[in-house]
């Protein structure tokens, strides 16, 4: 039996994956529908009224996701520092929601080292996505996203910290003048992972930018055109697989030991690769000379 958190986490995979199967077959989905699934150039397909607005957000609205995270994150990740190092208890209602979270059952929970480590990095990551959001993405006012698209993302970045400590074996905190005997070999490929991981989703974001921008930087168009360079000649959507090598360096920080967040991994993992493989299809359908080698999300495989 699954806790409350990791049966959530499930769901969610399974409605992204429905969403999959709908905008597979616009003609046979209803409109309304597609409007809730689809967001970004792929609303430029059949079966979507553009002229129906009601129900839309610009998709620059993606910074309001990575700001809510740095909120969110910050301020658990400060509250597990004090309650470690402090020696302190959790607040009752933090027990409250990590209890609801691991009802009815108890699962597999990591340490509390790699809680406050995966928190670390996981703020540095919302951090870094808002900065791109706001001084280097180039949006197009064409670009909409549903009400529904924003308040997945939104709650998913709530979300994170809340999945990272209720999978957290709690009774087991470490001492933070021992800091280094704790560091294990997961943690160490882990955080190489995410380095790597982080620093190309930037370049990738400053390649898309460019496409838009002229050699000064200044926006000359908001068209889509077909990136090449970097990643982009192995996959059409880079920034989608180092999103997936991201959470999967942080789940593996927790030696998959923290049942949730692999869980959580698992949407990750479902929503990156159904929303590259749409991409990838987009490209290859408006660009005849779009290059046949790339895969759509994970080089040389998918």
């Amino acid at each position: 039996m699954l806790s409350f958190g990791s049966f959530a986490w499930l769901v969610c995979s399974i409605w992204v994956s429905l969403g999959a199967l709908f905008v597979s077959f616009p003609n046979l989905t209803p409109s309304i529908v597609l409007h809730l699934y689809v967001y970004g150039k792929i609303r430029k397909g059949g079966g979507i009224n553009s002229n129906n607005n009601s129900l839309l957000l610009p998709k620059s609205y993606f910074s309001h996701f990575y700001f809510v995270g740095i909120l969110c994150i910050t301020a658990w990740f400060v509250l597990c520092l004090y309650v470690t190092c402090g020696e302190e208890k959790f607040p009752q209602f933090v027990d409250n929601v990590i209890e609801f979270m691991r009802y009815p059952t108890k699962e597999s929970y990591g340490d509390m080292f790699s809680n406050l480590l995966v928190l670390a990095c996981a703020n540095f990551q919302v951090i870094r996505r808002f900065l791109e959001c706001l001084l280097v993405s180039v949006y197009s006012p064409q670009s909409k996203m549903s009400y529904v698209i924003y308040l997945v993302g939104v709650g998913f970045y709530a979300a994170v910290p809340v999945t990272s400590i209720s999978g957290t074996n709690l009774n087991d905190p470490f001492k933070c003048t021992d800091l280094l005997k704790y560091f294990c070999w997961n943690h160490i490929v882990g955080i190489g992972i995410f380095i790597w991981s982080s620093w190309q989703q930037n370049r990738v974001s400053v390649q898309f930018a460019k496409l838009r921008q002229n050699k000064s930087g200044t926006v000359e168009n908001t068209r889509h055109h077909i990136p090449h360079g970097g990643l982009f000649e192995y996959v059409s959507c880079p920034h989608y697989f180092t999103e997936i090598l991201i959470y999967f360096s942080m789940t593996l920080m927790s030696s998959f030991q923290n049942t949730m967040f692999v869980y959580m991994f698992i949407f990750v993992l479902v929503n990156q690769l159904i929303s590259g493989h749409f991409s990838h299809k987009w490209y290859l359908e408006h660009f005849p000379k779009y290059p046949k080698s790339r895969k759509s999300t994970i080089p040389f495989i998918f």
